[in-house]
């Protein structure tokens, strides 16, 4: 299972799927990513926003509204064991996290 309702990401371990996200200006209107910025997609421990348990970077080739960042197999395969019920972990998109860092979307 790979789905994503409001803020809300689902997925089953070892699922692949693909997260779309944009942004908006302060006046409401798109945000345009621009060619080489980096958009990271961060995932922490419940409640612990020093424990990253997953990190990846997405770069951008060309101006566009809207970025895809792809998820494989072995990137949703978090530790090793084989659990039975779902376990929490909050999430944030970062934009250019290694020069001028801005979160755009958090969980």
């Amino acid at each position: 299972m790979f789905k994503i309702e409001g803020n809300k990401i689902s997925i089953t371990r070892g699922d692949v799927g693909i997260i779309q996200v944009s942004a908006k200006n302060e006046d409401g209107s798109e945000y345009l990513f621009k060619t080489g910025d980096i958009i990271r997609f961060s995932v922490v421990k419940e409640n612990h926003y020093d424990k990253l348990i997953f990190s990846k970077d997405v770069k951008v080739l060309e101006p566009v509204t809207c970025v895809e960042v792809p998820l494989t197999m072995e990137d949703t395969k978090i530790g090793n064991k084989i659990i039975n019920q779902p376990v929490k972990y909050y999430y944030e998109f970062t934009l250019n996290p290694d020069t001028e860092s801005q979160t755009f979307i958090g969980y």
